[in-house]
């Protein structure tokens, strides 16, 4: 007995041994954001939320890495910034985006990977933005939140993603630019406002059920600053 013991004691250890160290090895992502009033949050991982929700508090700054790393290469980011604009040069590698201090919002973010990783993994990212709320997925250096409108980042999630592998959720809607035109040929203004102050872009849910708008307009920081919110 003694010697079957010991021998399925050393059975389990090999099989055991390798998948530990296979989920050790695997690359993940860190990231850490600064919250008005609150300060730098901890470091969260793969799509946990990073900010706050409901509350109205802005992102001011934000610090990405990638750990258990099992290739070469780096984690880049740029944020769009209020009174600034995009930052002109990615950071990388857990250096801070945006600023500290200062009281200045984020309102856009790029993310890519870069060397090694990037062959084998894809990064997926989506924020939750004034008004907007949570946006579609965006990946590999695409632009999430938005532009034009002076809204902030409230929260974000990021998730690194085997090459080619399913997104983690829907990647529609994933940045507003509040300054694109919808016109028709003659430049009429394409984008309805409905009775309940909801403005509805075309090819949108609801845009064909509203048929009595009773305002028009040509981009959606007209019908904001107009007093017209975004449909959900």
């Amino acid at each position: 007995m003694k010697k079957v013991s010991v021998l399925l004691v050393f059975l389990l250890g090999f099989v055991v041994f390798p998948v530990t160290v296979f989920a050790a090895s695997s690359p993940s992502v860190s990231y850490q954001t600064n919250v008005q009033s609150q300060g730098w949050q901890s470091w969260k991982t793969n799509a946990q939320t990073s900010g706050t929700t409901g509350k109205g508090k802005r992102l001011e700054a934000i610090k990405i890495k990638i750990t258990n790393e099992k290739y070469k290469g780096s984690i880049e980011y740029k944020t769009s910034i209020q009174k600034q604009g995009w930052e002109k040069s990615f950071r990388k590698n857990g250096a801070l985006s945006g600023t500290s201090g200062k009281g200045q919002r984020l309102e856009a973010i790029q993310i890519k990977l870069t060397g090694e990783i990037a062959k084998y993994y894809d990064v997926y990212y989506r924020v939750n933005a004034q008004q907007f709320g949570w946006m579609g997925w965006a990946k590999n250096g695409q632009s999430s939140g938005t532009s034009g409108f002076g809204f902030q980042l409230e929260a974000i999630q990021i998730k690194l993603v085997k090459k080619g592998g399913k997104a983690p959720g829907t990647t529609n809607n994933g940045f507003r630019d509040g300054r694109k035109k919808y016109v028709d040929k003659r430049g009429k203004g394409l984008i309805k406002g409905s009775k309940q102050k909801i403005y509805h872009l075309p090819g949108s849910q609801y845009y064909k059920k509203t048929t009595s708008p009773i305002r028009m307009f040509k981009t959606e920081v007209e019908a904001y600053k107009a007093g017209f919110r975004p449909a959900k």
